[in-house]
């Protein structure tokens, strides 16, 4: 995923409308691209944290994306998990069928 293309999915990165396979790209990309970061972070603070502002809420931006980020690298483990504890009851079923 190049700069143009990450900038352009930021939204729907912050709104978590991304699906799997891109967001994982988006992810890798921001993390590796300082400019990509902090266009993030600036649309963050436009999306998000001028809410908080008006509440009088205290938060981190940093800290925030970080977590949200890792959250997204977290579900593709999840996912490739279940992918393959999936592919292990398969297997396990097809053993089972074979042998009666």
């Amino acid at each position: 995923m190049d700069c143009k293309e990450t900038q352009r999915c930021i939204s729907l990165f912050l709104e978590e409308k991304m699906d799997r396979r891109t967001e994982q790209k988006f992810v890798e990309h921001v993390r590796s691209c300082r400019e990509c970061m902090e266009e993030l972070t600036i649309e963050y603070l436009f999306n998000i944290a001028i809410e908080r502002l008006e509440n009088a809420e205290v938060f981190d931006v940093e800290k925030e994306l970080e977590e949200k980020l890792n959250r997204a690298v977290n579900r593709k483990k999840v996912h490739c998990q279940l992918k393959a504890g999936f592919f292990v009851v398969a297997s396990m079923i097809m053993c089972v069928l074979l042998l009666f």
